[in-house]
């Protein structure tokens, strides 16, 4: 089968290669891949632009879709035919502390698919049982692809941090996980939902606004500090989320967060901060990072999902075919698309 492998952990070491059709174990299932999203994270592993290790060669692709191809034999309430999607957690020890009280996402022994583990950047892809999740009704696979976006805006905003009806939240960067971010605080009732982006990112905070977004600011045009400060009580947000993940966007975090509240960071910044952190300890603030996701967010959201109390479509900007992958890195480098999904070919 073809797929997208990243051969090196040097910068444009990715290539469309010949491999093996996965052979699965007992408790796996072959997965034949329907849609697959595109995430920033790939593009950045593409340029060797990432602080973390990646397993080369690799195939990349941790979002995605499909029908199941084929069962191990202890696999049990799983049928070949069935649409599924699936969590990124390709491997984890499932004995550990972490592990046995819901917490393997961030097992040491964790392998992600795409970044230790083979990836669905393919036509087919090995996936442990025990991570499958079966589609609702009203969840297509094109859908489905975009689910673990969905569960990274449940877990930072549901999971990890104290939103309640009425509060003022702030959301930094509106990339497709911010978007569903304003989505997220929507649904949990926040009242006054701010969504902050810069120069190029006009179509995407427009499109905040049809998520939930109560007001967008441009900060390459207008400083969203006064405008932040300005509302309400002049004591700032309630939570922040850093979907962004740079320096200048944690410090904007700090100077926005009302004392006592939180801010929650999704955003990677591999950069060192430059700045103290002493506001933190003044204000009282909360500081929260949140990584990646468990069983429950993703049974939760794909009940969002099939309800439409959370509609992933307009987010979906461009289809291509697998070998189109380059092309797929540039336009969302470039922001004309947001997210955006492949289909296998032969």
């Amino acid at each position: 089968m073809k797929a997208v492998v990243k051969y090196d952990n040097v910068a444009g070491a990715t290539e469309i290669r010949e491999v093996p059709v996965p052979q699965i174990g007992p408790d796996d299932v072959l997965v034949k891949v329907a849609y697959i999203g595109v995430c920033g994270s790939d593009p950045h592993m593409h340029h060797n632009q990432v602080s973390y290790k990646v397993n080369v060669p690799l195939i990349l692709g941790h979002e995605f879709s499909g029908t199941i191809e084929k069962i191990g034999a202890n696999v049990q309430g799983y049928q070949p035919g069935e649409a599924v999607t699936c969590e990124t957690h390709a491997d984890y020890c499932g004995k550990c502390v972490l592990c046995r009280t819901n917490r393997y996402h961030v097992c040491r022994e964790r392998k992600g698919f795409g970044f230790q583990a083979d990836g669905a950047f393919a036509k087919y892809v090995k996936v442990p049982s025990r991570i499958l999740h079966k589609l609702p009704a009203g969840v297509s696979l094109k859908e489905a692809a975009v689910t673990e976006p969905v569960c990274v805006a449940y877990n930072a905003l549901a999971k990890q941090s104290k939103i309640a009806p009425g509060d003022f939240v702030v959301i930094i960067g509106p990339g497709p996980i911010g978007i569903l971010c304003a989505k997220m605080a929507s649904v949990m009732g926040a009242a006054d939902i701010v969504l902050i982006g810069t120069d190029g990112d006009e179509d995407r905070l427009a499109l905040g606004k049809e998520y939930g977004a109560t007001l967008t600011i441009n900060s390459s045009r207008q400083d969203p500090v006064p405008i932040i400060m300005g509302m309400r009580d002049n004591y700032g947000a309630d939570t922040v989320i850093d979907a962004a993940g740079f320096s200048p966007t944690l410090k904007l975090s700090m100077d926005i967060v009302r004392p006592c509240g939180q801010i929650t960071k999704i955003g990677w910044g591999p950069a060192p901060v430059g700045f103290s952190l002493d506001p933190l300890i003044a204000k009282a603030v909360t500081l929260q990072g949140t990584f990646s996701h468990n069983w429950d967010v993703w049974e939760k959201s794909l009940v969002l999902m099939s309800k439409k109390l959370i509609d992933v479509n307009k987010l979906v900007t461009h289809e291509l075919p697998l070998d189109k992958w380059a092309e797929s890195f540039e336009l969302m480098e470039s922001k004309q698309g947001l997210k955006i999904v492949l289909t296998p070919i032969d």
